[in-house]
Order: structure tokens, then sequence, then C-alpha cells
């Protein structure tokens, strides 16, 4: 069976969010995601997960007003020094609660912004989050995101998050491999997920269409964990769905591997 996390920013909102460590660790989770810590001190957030006994597998570099419809910071030209002060942001967080991974949010194509324009700020975005994380053991992650639910999104494609990462060449940058947006932009979740595992550092999943819990929607999820079994990743494999009911009652699809 992977190593499964659950991502408390999206998942256990039955709970207070300081509540939410000691909450997947009562559902048998030994990891948790989150999306965007920064709302609460990174020391009550740490305390929290010491208490249950959890890792914080990762978090997200803050993305500007990408979450409220904006253009984000990762891609557009002219806010490098915005981006600059999210990274210094993460890595205060990343080194108070121990985080060895780190997700980068492209954002989108600014309108009027030429691709290439926009790719190169990415870039240029990604060499400095890797050089400052690398000090702390970060593995600092691209992540493909679909268009449909984030349109004008850069990277949509794994070849696109590569592409920027070998652009960067930086020994500690790496895929972050969603199942839910590849299979929404790509399809062929099995073997993109093979031929990309060299590059992986973390994995999510989620049913389409709805980004529900597995069984919800088309994905054969049972065939995606064996395939990962199989594979001999040994990284953690994040649930960042939305519930239909509560978190506990969506597990099935786990109780029943």
């Amino acid at each position: 069976m992977p190593r499964f996390s659950i991502n408390v920013s999206m998942m256990l909102h039955e709970f207070a969010f300081l509540d939410r460590f000691q909450a997947a660790a009562d559902l048998g989770f030994a990891g948790v995601d989150i999306q965007f810590p920064y709302d609460f001190p990174a020391d009550a957030l740490a305390k929290a997960a010491r208490r249950a006994g959890v890792e914080i597998v990762l978090i997200n570099v803050p993305a500007g007003d990408l979450t409220s419809g904006g253009d984000g910071l990762a891609c557009v030209p002219g806010r490098e020094k915005a981006f600059a002060r999210a990274v210094e942001e993460a890595a205060d967080y990343a080194f108070v609660l121990g985080v060895k991974r780190v997700n980068v949010l492209s954002g989108r194509v600014s309108e009027g912004v030429a691709r290439d324009a926009a790719f190169a700020t990415l870039v240029g975005n990604l060499q400095l989050a890797a050089d400052r994380f690398a000090p702390l053991g970060v593995t600092v992650m691209a992540e493909p995101c679909n268009g449909r639910d984030v349109p004008r999104y850069l990277v949509q494609r794994t070849a696109d998050a590569i592409d920027a990462i070998d652009a960067a060449s930086r020994r500690n940058l790496a895929v972050q491999f969603d199942f839910y947006h590849r299979q929404i932009v790509e399809g062929d979740l099995i073997g993109g997920f093979r031929a990309a595992l060299p590059r992986i550092a973390h994995v999510q999943f989620a049913d389409t269409p709805g980004r529900h819990e597995p069984g919800t929607g088309e994905i054969n999820h049972r065939s995606l964990f064996a395939a990962i079994d199989a594979s001999g990743y040994s990284g953690w494999v994040g649930a960042e769905y939305r519930p239909t009911g509560t978190t506990a009652a969506s597990l099935t699809w786990r109780d029943n591997l």
C-alpha cells in the first residue's frame, strides 16, 4: 500500500484547523499536506503536528492573488520581488515545520504577456527558490495544474513542469504529480506516472470530475495505487480532494485496498 498523507487544507473541515492534525492521526495518517499554512503561526502548527505525531509533508510557497482569481507570482514578469518575499516566508515556515518538500505554483500567463516571457520568469524564480531552500535540505517542486480549473495556467502538462525544472537546472528541483490534474489535461495516468517517476518528489490524487474521493468519478484508483506500489516509489501519496460527506466516511477507497 502506498504511504498516504492527507491534505488538511482541503479535507477534515469538520474540525478547527489546528485540530485537523490529531484528526488525521486518528484516521491513520502519519503525514499531512498543507496548501498555505500562513494564516497560523508556524510554532502553533509545529506544536499541533508534534502532539499528533504526524509529519508535515509539504507546503506551497505563497502564490499571491492566484487563489482569488489573479495571475499569481511565479511566472508573472514584474512580480519577482514579491515572489522572493514569498520564498522567504515559506523558508521560515519550512524551517520551523521541518518540511522537506515545497511546491511552487507557476500562476497564469498574464494577458498581453508572451508565454516564452512567462516561462523565462518562472525559470528564474525556480532557480531563486531552489537556491534558497537547498541549505535547508528542501526539494522545490513545480506542479502541473489543469487549465479548466485554472484558466491560462502556465504549467499544465507534465512535460511543461519537466521543461521548467530542466531549464532552471538545480539538483533540488522536482515535479509534484497530481493524478487529478493529469487526467483532465492528458490522461494516460499510469504511463505518465511511470515516465516521469525519476523526476517526481510527491504524488497527489482525487477523482474526476468533481475533485472528490476515489469512487465518485472515472479514475480507477485501485489500479493507480497498484502501479505506484509496483514502481518502487517510496514517497508520500497525498489525498487532496473535497469529500462528498465527512472525511472519515470518504475513506472507503483506502479501507477497501
